[in-house]
């Protein structure tokens, strides 16, 4: 059973990890503009690119460190399954879309299921690399065949998958250091109650 106190700090978690992402992808998307004003494509549909994303992400946020912090004995687990899920996630929908035809290559549509979730799981702080290292490949019809399948990786599952652990990371710290009461404070309003 889930007792109020871990109830309360799961709320503040949430909230921590929410806050944080969002403002990290509008650093990213800052960074993007600031580093290369003329290459910057601005929204098409703020809602569709941004908000229902970062929405997506939250909710699974959510649902898999809620539900993993009423199984689970260990809560400090519990607390990175969120990172665990992508991370199982991201795989599957990697190996599925690998076929090998004169080498191994990643080809996939922009309607299939798996990359929708991989675009919806996606972080503008990571897109920051693409100034640098572009992705290239087969992108038109509706076809997504990047021509290099290490890149694409790099890009789209992994750095994706560690922004995660580092967020829920910073989410932790945040918490601790910055919203749960100190000992002292709560002694001080026992013996308040007490009284």
């Amino acid at each position: 059973m889930i007792t109020k106190k871990e109830i309360l700090y799961l709320i503040k978690l949430i909230l921590a990890w929410a806050f944080l992402n969002v403002t990290l992808n509008m650093f990213g998307l800052w960074f993007t503009k600031l580093l290369n004003p003329a290459e910057f494509s601005y929204f098409e549909s703020i809602k569709n690119e941004f908000l229902k994303p970062l929405g997506f992400q939250s909710l699974l946020f959510i649902i898999c460190v809620s539900l993993a912090y009423l199984i689970l004995k260990n809560k400090k687990i519990a607390l990175y399954t969120f990172t665990a899920v992508q991370f199982i996630a991201f795989h599957v929908v990697f190996f599925l879309n690998i076929k090998i035809h004169h080498g191994m290559h990643f080809v996939s549509t922009y309607s299939n299921m798996g990359m929708k979730y991989l675009s919806y799981c996606g972080q503008y702080l990571v897109d920051v690399l693409y100034l640098y290292f572009p992705i290239n490949g087969n992108f038109d019809n509706g076809m997504f065949m990047p021509d290099n399948i290490g890149t694409f990786y790099l890009h789209w599952i992994l750095l994706n998958i560690l922004y995660y652990a580092g967020l829920t990371w910073l989410s932790i710290q945040t918490v601790k250091y910055f919203l749960e009461t100190s000992p002292k404070t709560e002694k001080v309003e026992t013996e308040k109650e007490v009284e």
